[in-house]
């Protein structure tokens, strides 16, 4: 089962911060998409999809009323649509497709929808090229149930792509064996994430450990890590990624228990940026130093910058990364902050006049109110 939290919105309209399920947000972005077309609106909602254990399986920027898609199961689709991907990964792509596909009603899918001003949903779910019927069968055992069962660790597989396929041209003789202990390893890596799916996460790490004294395969070390945090054992998984690993899987989960957790027992400067980020405290995140600096705590210390109104320090902090997220953020702050300033100005022209319209101003208070909510959600 998978399930969608709508971190920023533009709109009151969707719930933020809290995690709902898969179906009530493609229900609600329905809704909202009819209504915002009629009346000639727009706005913006960043979301994640979930699995059960609050695993991000995909990340995005859904924009209402835009007429691209109707409503966020369409999104993805047709977002999903656009990246070139590898014969192994397009079937992974479609099968988690098909999953959020099930999740859904048929009313609410693409192909069953038509909206008054004509079809806004032409493309339909590629059922797979596959001769055998169905993309379904060129999957693995592990990949089908890794997708369909919304594991814990379909995030991990999405992530780590199909790393056993060997394009054309590297099939020589010379690299034939080299394929042929990918596929041992790979055979090897099914049953451990078998025997986790299965409910017994205690014993897929058991057998992991085993091999902790040898050198493990980066997708094994990669594995036996995510068991163990699945577990919350963080001594165990510091012992096998290293403490600043640990630390940014955990910020990759935005589960901020986890991340107060570790911090207990592996108290940084980091960590306690990650937590205050989470829990929105802008001005304490900011006042944090020494922290490690990813790409994607850059975006976020940029984020917090903007939130507290530093939009020049929030450019230069930015400026370098190729993200349009932030940057179209920045962008709409400013426009919306110099709207603000405008109204204020007309506010101040009527309240001099004399007499005064007492109706014109009260008008242009609740504009100005409503540009403000609109700036506090960006």
């Amino acid at each position: 089962m998978f399930y969608v939290m709508f971190l920023k919105s533009e709109t009151k309209e969707v719930p933020t911060f809290q995690k709902i399920f898969f179906q009530e947000a493609c229900e609600k972005t329905h809704e909202l998409e009819h209504q915002y077309r009629q009346q000639g609106k727009r706005a913006l909602i960043d979301f994640h999809v979930l699995n059960e254990e609050n695993q991000e399986l995909y990340a995005g920027t859904y924009q209402v009323g835009s007429h691209f898609a109707i409503n966020l199961l369409d999104h993805i689709k047709k977002q999903l649509s656009q990246m070139n991907l590898k014969p192994q990964q397009e079937a992974i792509k479609q099968s988690f497709l098909k999953k959020l596909y099930h999740e859904v009603p048929y009313r609410l899918h693409p192909e069953a929808i038509e909206f008054p001003e004509g079809k806004e949903a032409e493309s339909t779910l590629v059922t797979g090229t596959s001769s055998k019927g169905g993309y379904t069968s060129n999957l693995s055992r592990l990949h089908r149930k890794m997708i369909y069962g919304g594991s814990a660790l379909s995030i991990l597989l999405l992530s780590i792509g199909c790393w056993t396929t060997v394009s054309a041209s590297q099939q020589q003789s010379d690299k034939v064996a080299q394929l042929q202990q990918k596929l041992k390893e790979e055979e090897k890596l099914t049953n451990l994430y078998e025997t986790a799916l299965l409910g017994d996460t205690e014993k897929a790490i058991e057998q992991l450990s085993k091999e902790k004294g040898k050198q493990g395969s980066k997708v094994q070390q990669e594995v036996y890590m995510s068991l163990l945090l699945e577990e919350k054992k963080y001594k165990e998984a510091v012992k096998v990624g290293g403490e600043k690993k640990v630390e940014d899987r955990l910020l990759e989960k935005c589960d901020v228990q986890q991340l107060k957790a570790f911090q207990e027992l592996f108290p940084s400067a980091t960590g306690t940026f990650d937590v205050a980020y989470l829990e929105q405290r802008w001005e304490d995140m900011l006042s944090k130093k020494d922290v490690r600096m990813t790409e994607k705590r850059q975006r976020m210390k940029g984020y917090a910058l903007l939130r507290t109104g530093k939009v020049e320090e929030a450019k230069k902090q930015v400026n370098h990364l190729q993200d349009e997220r932030i940057h179209q953020k920045i962008k709409q702050y400013e426009q919306v902050h110099q709207e603000i300033k405008d109204i204020q100005k007309q506010i101040e022209k009527e309240q001099k006049k004399d007499p005064k319209d007492e109706t014109k101003i009260q008008s242009l208070t609740e504009e100005k109110q409503k540009k403000e909510r609109t700036l506090n959600s960006i």
